[in-house]
């Protein structure tokens, strides 16, 4: 079996005692805890790398498939638009 790579992290102090809490309460140690909360949140992780590689490129319109893949149609057209709004106002400080 092939041994899993290990990745050191050097934490915030604020966020070591949050997941310090967090582990003790749960009963499980830190390292668990922590490998647990990213297992949660990776398929964000990957919409973000989706979506961030989209963007470098200049695809739009992956870029736009990507936000819906992560947040969902609604959010993605608030936050499209909101960034429209945004860019004009940047625009017009010019």
């Amino acid at each position: 079996m092939p041994q899993k790579l290990r990745t050191a992290l050097t934490l915030p102090d604020d966020l070591r005692d949050a997941l310090a809490d967090l582990a003790e309460v749960m009963g499980k140690p830190i390292t668990a805890v922590t490998v647990d909360l990213l297992v949660e949140i990776l398929p964000q992780i990957q919409g973000m790398v989706k979506l961030n590689r989209a963007i470098k490129s200049g695809n739009k319109a992956t870029a736009k498939r990507a936000l819906v893949e992560m947040v969902g149609k609604e959010m993605a057209d608030v936050m499209s638009s909101q960034q429209k709004e945004l860019f004009k106002a940047k625009r017009s400080r010019k």
